[in-house]
C-alpha cells in the first residue's frame, strides 16, 4: 500500500480593511438615525406601521439602526441581523410603502449633509431599499418601480 501524502492545510488570509463609504463620524450617523426615524413617527402612514410592530421598543431599534448604519457606511462590522427577514414579517408593508420610506430618509439626509456627503449615502439607501423590495414584491413579472432606480 502506498501512503497518501498529506493534505496541505493553507492558511486563509484576512481580508483587508474596508475603506469606509463615506467620511463622516458615528455622531452624524446617529444624528441621522434619530431625526430620519423622528420623521417616520410622524409620518401618517410609516408611523403607523412602523408603531405596530415596535410599539415599546423604539430605543432598541434605534440602537440596532445605528449599528447597522455604522456598518454599511463605515464597515465597523458591528451589525449582525437578518434586514430581509425583518421586512418580509411586517404585516400591511405595501410596494409604495418602501418610496414613501426612500423619500423620507433622501429628506433627512439632504437636510444633513453637504451633496458630496449625501450621495454615497443615497446610493447605499436605494441599494438597500431595493434590495428589500425585491425580497418581499419581486417575481420574474413585478419588476422593480423606477423610483428605485
Amino acid at each position: 500500500m502506498s501512503e497518501r501524502p498529506a493534505p496541505r492545510v493553507i492558511a486563509a488570509r484576512a481580508a483587508p480593511p474596508r475603506k469606509p463609504t463615506v467620511m463622516i463620524a458615528p455622531e452624524q450617523i446617529a444624528d441621522l438615525v434619530d431625526q430620519f426615524y423622528s420623521a417616520i413617527r410622524r409620518h401618517e402612514r410609516l408611523g403607523p406601521l412602523f408603531e405596530a410592530k415596535l410599539a415599546g421598543q423604539w430605543e432598541p431599534h434605534l440602537d440596532r439602526m445605528n449599528r447597522f448604519w455604522r456598518s454599511v457606511l463605515l464597515h465597523s462590522g458591528e451589525y449582525s441581523g437578518q434586514p430581509v427577514a425583518k421586512h418580509n414579517s411586517l404585516p400591511g408593508l405595501e410596494e409604495d410603502d418602501f418610496r414613501l420610506w426612500l423619500e423620507l430618509f433622501e429628506a433627512t439626509t439632504d437636510r444633513l449633509f453637504e451633496p458630496r456627503t449625501a450621495a454615497p449615502i443615497l446610493m447605499t439607501a436605494r441599494r438597500i431599499a431595493r434590495s428589500l423590495w425585491l425580497s418581499r414584491f419581486g417575481t420574474p413579472f413585478n419588476r422593480p418601480p423606477e423610483w428605485l432606480d
